[in-house]
């Protein structure tokens, strides 16, 4: 099968990230795969076999915008269709070209949802709620959807006429092997010989100061580090400052392999307002690192099942998160990474998608 994924750039982030991945397991089971993205940013690197195209849109892609670059992506894939085989399906994987295809009345572009919106949703009044559910329900009719949790499957059937196609949940795919292999690599970063630790983007959604203000309360004196880039990081940096905390906070940039950093932690934490299936939750748990987060909008409740249920946080006082994160360090017990596998092996869900295009076909 010709499998094309539409992203809005390969910046080294979640949704760019699972999206190789997929890609990358596809190609390994025989099959042809392409990138097509928004712009050319592009900080990760493809593997032999992926081939990627550029649209050049430079500026942010709008909802109310989004329609007059239907063209141009439209005569993109034409050309990339000009005397060769017909794509069977193109997967879009960001609310930006998510939006360009919801103009598209062909069922072979698939609508992935990466993220939940039951937070900001529920903090609308009831006027936005009901042009949400109104726009939601265009982007998504007469497509088939694919949701990376129940939670935001559960989230968008609810908030839709039943208009799509078909909506679906399809996890993360998560190369076992691979991760543990590229663990075994020294970090690129001098860091502390024990420390807990946050990776993801500086932004509202990761929630970062409800982060700091529990560190600031936890009686385990363990420095945090933070991995990652966005427009918040010089208001953190001043937030643990006042905190007191300045010394014990480390914040570093995104890095190709966070596999080692990750595998040496003590423990990883999220505090997020929403996700969609945190994809390094899953990452840590498969490097046998503990981790702590809080329940939110969706995912988190996903992963942490069984056994891993003392790891989840069912609160967003910081004080209950401090004292939860000195519990798990205290706790000795080994994570079994073997009880996730079957759920996330990149083979078997890159057979799932194939039975998406089926599906379609």
């Amino acid at each position: 099968m010709r499998i094309g994924f539409f992203l809005r750039d390969l910046k080294i982030e979640g949704v760019q990230v699972v999206t190789l991945r997929l890609a990358d397991t596809l190609v390994k089971m025989g099959h042809q795969c392409e990138l097509i993205t928004l712009n050319d940013a592009q900080e990760l690197e493809l593997t032999s076999g992926i081939l990627h195209h550029s649209l050049d849109i430079e500026k942010r892609v709008s909802f109310k915008k989004s329609k007059q670059y239907v063209e141009q992506f439209l005569s993109c894939v034409d050309k990339l269709e000009y005397n060769c085989d017909k794509f069977d399906a193109i997967f879009s994987v960001h609310g930006e070209t998510n939006d360009i295809i919801s103009y598209i009345d062909n069922p072979k572009f698939i609508h992935c949802i990466h993220n939940s919106d039951e937070y900001t949703y529920n903090n609308k009044n009831w006027f936005n709620k009901l042009k949400f559910k109104r726009k939601l329900s265009k982007k998504i009719k007469d497509k088939h959807v694919i949701c990376v949790s129940n939670g935001i499957r559960d989230f968008v059937k609810s908030k839709t006429d039943s208009c799509a196609l078909s909506i679906s949940t399809i996890y993360n795919p998560f190369d076992i092997e691979k991760i543990k292999k590229l663990s075994l690599d020294e970090p690129i970063y001098q860091l502390p010989p024990e420390y807990i630790l946050f990776v993801g983007r500086l932004e509202n959604q990761k929630n970062i100061p409800l982060l700091l203000d529990s560190v600031s309360k936890m009686t385990t004196n363990i420095p945090l580090v933070i991995i990652g880039e966005g427009s918040l990081e010089v208001e953190l940096k001043q937030q643990a400052i006042k905190l007191g905390i300045s010394d014990e906070v480390i914040f570093l940039p995104f890095c190709l392999n966070p596999y080692p950093i990750i595998n040496k932690a003590k423990l990883l934490v999220l505090t997020s307002h929403h996700e969609g299936l945190p994809t390094v939750l899953i990452e840590a748990l498969i490097l046998g690192t503990a981790v702590v987060s809080n329940n939110c909008h969706t995912g988190p409740s996903e992963i942490l099942i069984g056994k891993y249920k003392k790891y989840l946080i069912d609160s967003d006082s910081s004080k209950k998160i401090a004292q939860h994160i000195d519990c798990i360090l205290a706790d000795e017990n080994q994570v079994d990474e073997k009880s996730i596998i079957l759920r996330f092996t990149a083979e078997i869900i890159g057979k799932q998608y194939l039975n998406i295009i089926n599906k379609e076909g």
